[in-house]
């Protein structure tokens, strides 16, 4: 029990055998500075029906690396037969202590392991994942979850923490099927991933749902992804789908010109970039996808010289997405030349929760 800091518990398993004496079975890990600890690390004991099996789950509070079970700080136990928690499969009880009340709950988790040797190899990395940490970037791990017959998910494996990352590569680990999702490949695998924190307070970033059955049938795929989930986030903050509309008529003058808005020579970008640049990097954390469909307007198209009123800046119709700032478009916009006409190109195309059409032209106007 530490005074300036949470514990670290860990929990020795002992078993009672035919002579009445308790003897060590297992241990679990060591968790730091937490006083809701999940372990992960399991106790195998051979379960054996026609007999009755006590067992004493006892929680010491390990300060340092080096130190044993007799010289730790001793935080409660639960003695009960093994039959009781295999009848229920999940069993939550208080903790007991000769000194103190009100020392807590253990819960005990009981899966069968026997005659199930199929094992998952699975390796997971994120990619622009949530900042969590104030003066840098987040410590991500992740945990894989179980579910029980009652809907709620089991802890059975933390991945190790990859500090100051957004986009961890965290290794490949192995793991029985039957510990993973009871040997049912369709049974739901919850993914969770968090920032790391020395107290143990660590920072929710998200999860994914899945089954084994669909993580095999992506193993061939060369890139196989889940979006994380952050229900409060969610709540905050809506969707919104962007799309980016630009004048390229001629009333915007030549574009080789320096008084033209369309100047292709100013090494800070002309106005239409420097606009869009300003106004996509606030508006571009609203777009999910953080693709924009760009489109321009009015102008005579190489290499024919056709006017268009509604092209894609990208020079492909069938996917106008563009994965950077219109800034960041230089090439293609300096390859359009400017026509005469002044139309607005119409069609708008309705995406996501609220659908933005940012229209940048060459008046005073504003257009919404």
């Amino acid at each position: 029990m530490d005074v300036l800091s949470k514990s670290d518990p860990q929990i020795v398993l002992y078993m009672k055998n035919h002579e009445d004496v308790w003897k060590e079975t297992g241990r679990t890990e060591k968790v730091s500075n937490d006083l809701n600890p999940v372990f992960m690390q399991p106790i195998q004991i051979v379960y054996k029906f026609e007999e009755r099996q006590d067992i004493r789950i006892r929680v010491f509070d390990l300060d340092d690396p080096g130190q044993s079970i007799g010289m730790a700080d001793f935080l409660g136990e639960l003695e009960l037969p093994v039959g009781q928690i295999v009848a229920v499969r999940s069993l939550t009880k208080a903790l007991d202590h000769p000194r103190f009340q009100d020392c807590g709950t253990i819960t005990v988790t009981a899966t069968e392991v026997g005659g199930h040797h199929e094992i998952a190899c699975l390796k997971f990395e994120g990619m622009g994942l949530d900042k969590k940490d104030f003066f840098g970037k987040s410590d991500p791990f992740y945990e894989l979850g179980k579910q029980n017959p009652d809907g709620t998910f089991t802890t059975v494996y933390r991945s190790e923490t990859i500090e100051a990352t957004l986009s961890p590569r965290w290794r490949q680990h192995e793991i029985n099927v039957k510990r993973l999702c009871g040997g049912q490949a369709e049974q739901p695998i919850l993914f969770s991933c968090y920032d790391h924190d020395d107290d143990g307070s660590h920072d929710f970033i998200g999860y994914f749902i899945t089954t084994l059955a669909q993580l095999r049938d992506r193993a061939n795929a060369s890139t196989t992804v889940f979006e994380l989930i952050n229900p409060k986030k969610a709540k905050r903050k809506k969707t919104t789908s962007i799309q980016v509309a630009i004048d390229f008529t001629g009333s915007n003058g030549d574009p080789q010109t320096p008084r033209s808005l369309h100047y292709i020579g100013a090494p800070e970008g002309n106005h239409y970039q420097q606009t869009w640049q300003a106004i996509g990097q606030i508006i571009q954390d609203y777009d999910a996808d953080k693709l924009f469909p760009a489109f321009g307007f009015g102008a005579a198209l190489p290499p024919h010289g056709q006017v268009s009123f509604e092209f894609a800046l990208n020079g492909n119709a069938d996917n106008p997405l563009c994965a950077a700032l219109i800034a960041r478009l230089s090439p293609i916009l300096a390859i359009i030349a400017s026509s005469g006409d002044n139309r607005l190109f119409g069609d708008k195309r309705e995406h996501g929760d609220y659908l933005a059409i940012n229209v940048l032209k060459c008046d005073h106007r504003p257009s919404w």
